[in-house]
């Protein structure tokens, strides 16, 4: 069990905490990523612009110089005029060149030429690897090109041309050739700061390197990886370069005013620092909390499973037989109710392994009991025969002496006890209960002249199909002559038996002119008659010395309930000192009858 709950604490806690780690790590990688190539893009765009914004004013500050009178003459001036040729530049250098040169300490040297193999410099010496013609071939149709990186005494210079157009002829007469320090062009681009190892270099048309934050690059063709991985891609795409182990994002950018390329190089890991940063203390958090979880919850599991084990082994005891042994309280409202649960089936089981012995001594003494009573029953079989024999010869003696009162009281008191020998739990019609009913008052009537008794049943469609138990109507009429009359001290007067269908049910009412009971007695018996079962009639039949005079009442009743159902018995209509009237309820068919067939007491 403990192996099955660190299974289930691995599939299910930290497998699926490791997994949306990685994609949580995945996701925001590729979002942080995303993120830095649009912010990077945006950077080089801008400085894109600002570098088309620099140049396009130096080519407006140049726009003057192509109108003005002294450089149309100087233009004309052919190498024949001297003095001439030197008065114009001298104008020209002070005039033109101060003007324009003045604020913009970036221009390192300001030169003009013309057709006719004339110059003029603000240097006022002649470079000596400028001329006229290699500028021209150099430079495109366009009337300001930026040529390229050039150095000049160890410095760095960025080469510029602007064509002078002859207005009248519309040819070129000239060339402005600018030689740019790369400072104000260093200070745009380092103004942007990628990062603590992000780099941004600048690369000309014809692939060479004008701008990196390594000077010697300067001059040097752009990277062979460069020029193989942004083959056949669009402006502003990205890729990523490895190298050294080391993934880099790059993002190039071309301008159409110098038609240079930006290209901006930022390190993934750089990128990802504080994501790898913030993923690691995920980890160790997670990893701490996994620890501290899995300490907590593998003790519980460990105090679960040992207490579990625990009660395995006690009730390995109780299977064993051994019903004394009791569990130990735990803490914990689960396993505290578990441990008391077993306590409880403990003593359960105890209780009814003894109510199982004492009902196995009951069955036994019940036996012995039993077969007590088969010998007392065999031996009390001599008595009836005696009795009726006797009674058969004492009606013959009254037939032959002509007593037929005699006669009639011998045969029917020999009838009574053939009835009553019969067992009282047999289910007889109640056609036969009567004749019984009628032998008794006929012996009644012999002892009681005036006694009057008036008997009438319903006997319609469904009466034969009324049955009774044996001996219900007679003690009940007994009843009447012993605690109506005879205890009153009256001398019996009347009894009447009326019976009718009512629905599915048969009615019969036994009333008598005696005295009744007191009404305490009848609300008890009334109360008891509406018990549900034999064994609840039996706790309810707690009387009183005087109730118990009335036992026969609840003898009838319980009789009548076991073998037809709680819908039928006894109940005391009246009860006073006019008479006692009883009604007793039967089914009107007894498959209708609710009782246990399997009891062999109710087989009729």
């Amino acid at each position: 069990m403990r192996t099955n709950l660190i299974i289930l604490f691995i599939v299910f806690l930290c497998l699926p905490l490791l997994v949306l780690s990685k994609i949580w790590y995945d996701k925001t990688t590729d979002s942080i990523e995303h993120s830095a190539k649009l912010f990077n893009e945006q950077i080089v765009r801008q400085m894109n612009g600002q570098l088309n914004a620099y140049f396009s004013d130096l080519e407006r500050s140049t726009l003057p110089l192509i109108a003005h009178p002294l450089i149309k003459e100087f233009m004309s001036i052919t190498e024949n005029e001297a003095y001439n040729r030197f008065v114009v530049t001298r104008k020209i250098e002070s005039e033109l060149f101060q003007q324009v040169v003045f604020g913009r300490p970036e221009i390192f040297s300001f030169t003009l030429y013309s057709e006719n193999g004339l110059h003029v410099s603000n240097q006022g010496a002649y470079l000596s690897d400028d001329n006229y013609e290699t500028y021209m071939q150099l430079s495109n149709r366009a009337n300001f090109n930026v040529m390229g990186i050039r150095w000049i005494n160890n410095t760095p210079l960025l080469t510029i041309t602007r064509k002078f157009t002859d207005t009248t002829h519309y040819q070129t007469s000239g060339l402005l050739v600018i030689n740019l320090r790369l400072n104000e062009i260093w200070n745009i681009v380092n103004q942007v700061q990628l990062g603590n190892t992000g780099s941004i270099w600048i690369a000309d048309s014809n692939n060479r390197i004008i701008y990196d934050r390594d000077l010697d690059k300067l001059g040097s063709q752009i990277p062979d990886w460069f020029t193989t991985q942004a083959y056949g891609l669009q402006e502003n795409d990205t890729f990523i370069h490895k190298e050294n182990k080391t993934d880099t994002m790059v993002i190039f950018n071309k301008s159409t005013y110098t038609d240079w390329s930006i290209v901006s190089e930022v390190p993934i890991q750089e990128l990802n620092a504080d994501l790898i940063e913030l993923r690691n203390v995920t980890i160790w958090a997670a990893l701490m909390l996994t620890l501290v979880a899995s300490f907590i919850i593998g003790g519980y599991s460990l105090y679960i499973t040992g207490s579990l084990s625990k009660l395995e082994k006690l009730m390995r005891q109780v299977q064993d037989g051994n019903l004394a042994i009791n569990a130990p309280l735990r803490r914990g409202k689960e396993l505290k109710s578990l441990y008391s649960g077993f306590n409880q089936m403990v003593w359960e089981l105890r209780r009814l392994i003894e109510e199982v012995h004492t009902s196995q001594l009951r069955e036994k003494e019940l036996l012995l009991k039993q077969k007590e009573s088969m010998l007392r029953a065999l031996q009390s079989q001599i008595n009836p025969h005696f009795l009726y024999n006797t009674l058969e010869m004492i009606n013959s003696y009254a037939i032959l002496e002509g007593f037929k009162p005699i006669s009639r009281m011998a045969t029917a008191l020999a009838d009574m006890f053939r009835f009553c020998m019969k067992d009282s739990m047999y289910v007889i019609p109640l056609q036969d209960e009567m004749d019984h009913v009628r032998t008794y008052l006929d012996i009644q009537k012999e002892r009681f002249s005036d006694l009057q008794v008036d008997i009438h049943l319903e006997q319609e469609e469904g009466y034969h199909r009324v049955f009774t138990a044996r001996l219900t109507l007679q003690p009940l009429i007994e009843n009447c002559f012993i605690h109506g009359y005879e205890e009153h001290l009256l001398r019996p007067s009347y009894i009447g038996v009326f019976g009718q269908r009512v629905h599915d049910k048969y009615i019969i009412r036994i009333v008598d002119h005696g005295k009744g009971m007191p009404p305490h007695i009848l609300r008890a018996y009334n109360s008891a008659f509406k018990a549900v079962d034999i064994d609840s009639i039996s706790q309810r039949n707690q009387l009183s010395d005087e109730e118990k005079q009335h036992v026969g009442l609840m003898n009838v009743h319980a009789r009548i309930r076991l073998l037809f159902g709680v819908h039928f018995g006894l109940y005391i209509t009246q009860s006073d000192d006019s008479g006692t009237i009883i009604t007793l309820t039967f089914p009107l068919n007894i498959s209708a009858a609710v009782y246990s067939k399997e009891d062999p007491l109710c087989t009729a």
